[in-house]
């Protein structure tokens, strides 16, 4: 019978046996001791990466009798080609793997007697720049509501036109800059003191309006550094609306969403009437053209696609390709700032995507410079940038010259 020496310890037969008892055990016999492998922990989401997986795991609910000493992922082609990746703690990283090739992933854990069981399996198939192949399959399927229209060109592109107002509904009025609209000052802005008076929003009913359009590239790669947003859309929503970042135009230290003011009147046909500078749904029309855009988490537009306490699905995409979702991951739990990186950017699963994509998140309740988009993780092309312009010459008018 093989035995490895320890001292003070003999390993024999896959159980660790201690003399004269003492110590946790999975099995005992008078004075002896039988320390087993632990159980095998349970497999949870396997993150997609560029040539990489990161799999998550809940460690074993019982450990032999002997501390866990670490564990291992192991993802596998259906060849039988393998890589694996150690670790302490949940998720575990997979490096080397080749992408577009899927792997099952499963994890052991280890002590000092061995290693378990594998855990069952999950399916992930890594992608260059974290999405590489085309995104074209699920944007065909998002939720596009009236008024917008979208084509595929070819399978890494797609054109995005909308009639720059929302499907959803909105105010009758709004505040706007008084050098836009004209009339009477009846408010000004905490933050970027910005005059406003009161002007008529015709919504979806609207006929002067201008419509908006942008060319996607919908095999989206990672920049080497992320690029600030400007000005104008950053993001197209299922809605027919733009994302714009979180500050307002006029001030760009100035979070849109904290310069909010409100102003109460009678109209000329004796109605009450209060009028926002920014809505219920974080949005409000541009001067002088008449469309509408968001500075945060439209939830006017998440209950288009998402119910209260599911996932959310995607709302929207960037101009850098990455699809914008609304606050809830995959079990439909809040992501908090915290979770996100300095673009509001994260790789996990989604509806879409189980096996995890890089996507931005608009995450609820902020109303700071992190509501929005503040840059863009992927390349964004100089044509994709003049069409941002327009869009913010729309909102600003034609004073910046655009």
């Amino acid at each position: 019978m093989k035995a490895i020496s320890y001292t003070g310890l003999a390993l024999v037969c896959g159980c660790l046996t201690v003399a004269c008892g003492g110590g946790g055990s999975s099995a005992t016999t008078g004075t002896t001791t039988s320390f087993m492998v632990p159980v095998a922990p349970m497999v949870g989401a396997a993150t997609v990466g560029d040539a990489s997986a990161k799999v998550a795991f809940t460690a074993s609910t019982t450990d032999g009798g002997a501390a866990i000493t670490g564990y291992t992922a192991t993802c596998a082609t259906a060849g039988g080609v393998s890589k694996t990746g150690t670790g302490t703690t949940s998720p575990i990283t997979v490096s080397s793997l080749i992408n577009g090739v899927l792997y099952s992933c499963t994890v052991t854990a280890a002590n000092a007697v061995g290693s378990s069981v594998a855990s069952s399996a999950v399916a992930v198939t890594p992608i260059a720049g974290t999405t590489g192949s085309s995104l074209n399959a699920a944007y065909k399927n998002i939720a596009w509501q009236a008024g917008v229209t979208v084509t595929f060109p070819t399978d890494c592109t797609m054109s995005y036109t909308s009639t720059g107002v929302p499907s959803h509904a909105t105010d009758a009025y709004y505040l706007e800059p008084v050098r836009d609209v004209g009339g009477a000052v009846v408010a000004t802005t905490p933050g970027s003191k910005m005059q406003l008076g009161t002007a008529a929003f015709g919504g979806a009913s609207s006929t002067s309006t201008k419509s908006m359009s942008q060319t996607f590239n919908t095999c989206p790669t990672k920049a080497t550094t992320p690029m600030a947003t400007g000005g104008g859309a950053i993001g197209w929503m299922i809605s027919g609306s733009a994302l714009f970042n979180a500050t307002e135009g006029d001030n760009s230290s100035t979070p849109a969403l904290t310069d909010n003011v409100a102003y109460s009147f009678t109209d000329t046909s004796g109605a009450s009437r209060t009028a926002k500078f920014i809505d219920s749904c974080n949005g409000h029309p541009t001067p002088v053209m008449n469309t509408y855009h968001y500075h945060g988490l439209p939830a006017c537009v998440t209950a288009l696609v998402d119910t209260s306490a599911g996932a959310s699905h995607i709302i929207g995409i960037a101009n850098d390709g990455f699809p914008i979702y609304g606050n809830k991951d995959i079990n439909g739990a809040a992501i908090g700032i915290s979770q996100l990186d300095t673009c509001n950017g994260i790789t996990s699963a989604t509806p879409e995507f189980p096996n995890g994509v890089y996507h931005y998140v608009l995450p609820d309740g902020v109303t700071s410079l992190r509501s929005s988009i503040g840059c863009y993780t992927g390349t964004v092309s100089k044509p994709q940038i003049a069409a941002a312009a327009i869009a913010n010459g729309i909102c600003y008018g034609l004073r910046a010259g655009l």
